[in-house]
């Protein structure tokens, strides 16, 4: 119970970024209802023609099976969920949006039917990969991550491990791949890894320190922001573009190793004031790579 408990209260915790998702949430909803949006007797809404599942009631419960016929599940469709465990996605689905699926805490099965060419930014957010099928050719899950077909890019982190490696050949790590993980304590980024997307890593609370490789061009905003417990970060190289909200809310972050000669780079992308004591600078051949 006492368990139980803590899932449905991290579940609905508001992420302190910005605004109020739930808000946002309802707002978008009254839009769509304004252009003709129209819910089925268990109220979920649909767009006119019932191509598009737009949104689900949160009190939905139970098992749901969506409409035959529908191509597209919308941005944030079944957000805050918390009582449906079980989710039926038809063959005619061809796209699946945004954090679909996100805080639904109580869903236990859920397939990717082949029909589906387009995932959105982490539709699985906290799901494991027990709980999870794939059967699109678009899409492969392996090592309890979800790749695009090629594995060079990582859509979805599906485990609570307390240390991820990712693969070598791994270019891109999608927005949100990694969010909200917060058991993870270590990342092992390979150097063949060149993006990080937006809020990849944010509330990753037991993520201590983080290597970043020298093959990493793109940063972007609040990549790691919210690790509560992140202390250390090593850059192996230098950053294209970092977002100046890389690290935000990372409040025990001390010290961040960068390359010999990179020092008023980092300190401009970052924002950082010129006395700011917590950088450390250290020629490259001096860092410690991980393995």
């Amino acid at each position: 119970m006492k368990e139980s408990k803590k899932r449905i209260k991290d579940a609905l915790k508001k992420t302190t970024d910005k605004s109020d998702k739930f808000e946002k949430l309802v707002i978008d909803l009254a839009l769509k209802k304004m252009s003709g949006a129209q819910k089925d007797r268990f109220g979920v809404y649909y767009s006119k023609k019932q191509k598009r599942l737009l949104m689900a009631s949160k009190t939905l419960e139970g098992t749901y099976k969506i409409a035959e016929g529908t191509e597209e599940i919308e941005n944030n469709a079944f957000w805050g969920c918390a009582f449906i465990d079980h989710i039926e996605i038809p063959e005619t689905v061809k796209c699946i949006g945004n954090e679909a699926f996100v805080r639904c805490v109580s869903l236990q099965d859920l397939t990717i039917p082949a029909s589906v060419e387009t995932l959105g930014k982490n539709p699985f957010l906290g799901m494991v990969s027990e709980n999870l099928r794939c059967l699109t050719h678009e899409y492969v899950i392996e090592n309890k991550l979800l790749f695009t077909a090629n594995k060079q890019k990582i859509i979805a982190c599906l485990t609570d491990a307390a240390m991820v490696i990712i693969p070598k050949n791994v270019v891109e790590l999608n927005d949100l791949s990694f969010s909200r993980r917060r058991k993870l304590r270590k990342i092992v980024i390979p150097d063949t890894v060149v993006r990080i997307g937006s809020d990849a890593f944010s509330e990753c609370d037991a993520l201590e320190e983080v290597v970043i490789p020298a093959s990493v061009q793109v940063i972007e905003p609040h990549a790691f922001s919210e690790c509560d417990n992140l202390r250390k970060v090593t850059f192996l190289g230098t950053v294209n573009s970092l977002a100046r909200n890389t690290f935000s809310n990372c409040d025990l972050l001390k010290k961040i190793i960068v390359p010999e000669g990179s020092l008023p780079e980092y300190l401009k992308d970052l924002h950082l004031p010129l006395e700011f004591e917590d950088i450390v600078v250290e020629n490259i051949k001096h860092v410690v790579k991980h393995e």
